[in-house]
């Protein structure tokens, strides 16, 4: 089976700078792959990149396909289809990437309209308020009738989040792409969301790009990692592997710096 995204000797320019350094990677149906490394690293700029959507003055060069579709020169047009279907994005903070002025339920409607009329199936307002309300139940969000007609700003960090993801899924799309999606959470709500990614992944038969500085994290919900420092990959393995026996100084330092951590929160307790 094909893979859905495949990235080959992908660098990035910003004028003269170098942000992206022939960075290869791969993503097969089903897989779950861990993109880890410091603030800065290339980690966010690469799955941009994978699904064209590269801020205006960046010039990319090498090969990204999705679902065999080159990215690199296409044209916006031509990879509108495939955001949805074949991927789709949840973001680090919903707050800023969820509309402020409308109900979170409409917001989710509008995927699901597009998805919908996608399959050729021009929805009644009751057919997509019943899926709006089947998608809050599905990413666990309390009183789905209540809160699919609040605005953003009235619910809480996790609350958000769990809109961002019932909005990723309205699509199903074969990848889901998740970058930071825990970072400005609180630990118990961290564990929950990240208990229920790796839950809507597993039932929906997707695959997942998680993408975080957090190791402990990243080693509950991959299968597979890339290490990525100053826009290259430096090392790539089963996550067990690699967090167990890192080859390259980088990994080392990230591994070592999550044990301290641990035995820190260890003492405290």
């Amino acid at each position: 089976m094909s893979n859905l995204v495949d990235i080959g000797n992908l660098s990035v320019q910003a004028g003269n700078r170098t942000l992206l350094d022939n960075v290869s990677l791969s993503i097969a149906p089903g897989e779950r792959v861990g993109l880890i490394g410091e603030s800065g690293s290339g980690k966010s700029l690469t799955a941009l990149a994978a699904i064209g959507l590269l801020a205006p003055g960046l010039t990319a060069s090498g090969s990204v396909q999705l679902a065999g579709q080159q990215v690199i020169g296409a044209q916006d047009r031509t990879l509108m289809p495939l955001r949805g279907t074949v991927t789709a994005t949840v973001f680090q903070e919903p707050l800023t990437a969820l509309d402020p002025l409308l109900p979170v339920g409409r917001q989710i409607a509008e995927p699901l309209r597009r998805r919908l009329r996608r399959d050729g199936r021009g929805p009644s307002r009751a057919e997509l308020d019943a899926k709006v309300q089947t998608l809050l139940t599905q990413v666990a969000l309390p009183d789905p009738a209540t809160r699919s007609r609040r605005y953003p700003h009235e619910l809480s960090g996790g609350q958000r989040q769990r809109v961002a993801i019932a909005m990723a899924l309205a699509c199903r799309p074969q990848l889901l792409i998740a970058d930071e999606p825990t970072t400005a959470l609180d630990v118990t709500t961290q564990a929950e969301i990240l208990r229920l990614l790796a839950k809507l992944v597993a039932d929906n038969g997707m695959a997942l790009l998680f993408i975080s500085h957090d190791l402990p994290v990243v080693a509950r919900v991959v299968d597979r990692v890339v290490v990525m420092q100053h826009g290259v990959v430096v090392e790539t393995g089963p996550v067990a592997e690699v967090f167990s026996a890192p080859r390259h100084d980088y990994t080392r330092s990230l591994v070592a710096a999550a044990r301290s951590f641990d035995r820190a929160l260890e003492g405290v307790a």
